[in-house]
């Protein structure tokens, strides 16, 4: 029997959703967390002329040969034994990602996303810079690690700063994000030359979109904001939301096929500003970003048409 392939940790609510849809369909997954390796499982596999085939075992088996369908959702960090010297634990570490994500990256198979594409689109000057070349409204944007440069770029004006990056792992484990933050000429000093920044220009915003892209299928939720916080950043005062499905333009359809199929992205999880006028300007895509809520609160059917493109399970573009 076929098997589906869910990488992501154990407490993942949106991928349990999807394994129950998928189990009553009568699908065969399997769900597998990088951190069990090489500590809680195993993996033995041979090269073959069509690729490799063996096994990777933890609290279940999966024969690679019987995969049709991967979905990368958020597995945890690859654990080494305790005890072990840093410096070995690092080694072990590399060695097991190269091996474990080599074998199971070279699978020829639907990816949600492979995750040499998810890493590459998560650059975020990267992302911007495909979108422009694509044909979407991207706002007026800066990187910059020159305090005098961003001077220029903001002038009189108020600008947006927002992080580049993902974040990173704070206490506890939980993800830590630079906040956006609303910033002038008179905010920039020496400190900007310590790393890279990324200044944007402010959007009038009459509200925002989160616009959920599974293959061909694209899912646009309007959000409106009712706080001051969330009008900024929506995703600081949850609370205050409201939600409702949207008309996607026909011209803003057509761009974000052409961006996800230039990053190589099966989902895609994007965020527009819609200006009062009704434009639509581009903030970012996150290829493995959160849907689940959104499909509850909007009544959204992304649960099915995740498990349709995992059951399809035909190799990626």
């Amino acid at each position: 029997m076929s098997t589906i392939l869910i990488l992501t940790g154990r407490d993942d609510l949106t991928s349990d959703a999807v394994v129950e849809e998928l189990v009553n369909r009568g699908e065969r997954v399997v769900r597998y967390d990088t951190a069990d390796f090489p500590t809680a499982s195993r993996l033995a596999v041979s090269l073959t002329g069509d690729g490799w085939a063996g096994t990777l075992t933890g609290s279940r088996t999966v024969h690679l040969e019987d995969v049709k369908s991967v979905w990368w959702r958020r597995p945890n960090e690859f654990v080494t034994p305790a005890g072990w010297p840093g410096n070995a634990r690092a080694l072990a570490i590399s060695e097991a990602r190269s091996g474990l994500l080599g074998v199971l990256g070279s699978l020829d198979v639907r990816w949600i996303n492979h995750p040499a594409h998810d890493a590459a689109a998560n650059y975020k000057p990267r992302q911007l810079a495909v979108a422009a070349r694509v044909g979407l409204d991207v706002p007026r944007t800066v990187v910059t690690s020159d305090p005098d440069h961003a001077r220029e770029f903001m002038q009189t004006d108020r600008v947006i700063y927002k992080g580049l990056g993902g974040g990173v792992l704070g206490p506890g484990g939980r993800r830590q994000f630079l906040p956006v933050s609303v910033v002038g000429a008179d905010d920039v000093n020496d400190g900007v030359a310590a790393t890279a920044h990324l200044f944007q220009e402010k959007v009038e915003k009459a509200f925002e979109v989160r616009l959920t892209v599974i293959g061909d299928r694209m899912f646009p939720v309007a959000i409106h904001a009712g706080s001051e916080a969330a009008r900024l950043d929506w995703r600081t005062d949850y609370r205050t939301l409201s939600y409702a499905p949207v008309a996607l333009p026909p011209e803003v359809e057509k761009g974000v096929l052409r961006l996800l199929d230039e990053l190589g992205l099966f989902f895609g999880a994007l965020d527009f500003a819609i200006t009062p006028e009704g434009g639509w300007k581009f903030l970012e895509v996150n290829p493995n970003g959160q849907w689940h809520w959104i499909a509850v609160k909007a009544g959204i059917p992304l649960v099915a048409a995740m498990a349709d493109a995992l059951q399809e399970g035909a190799a990626c573009p």
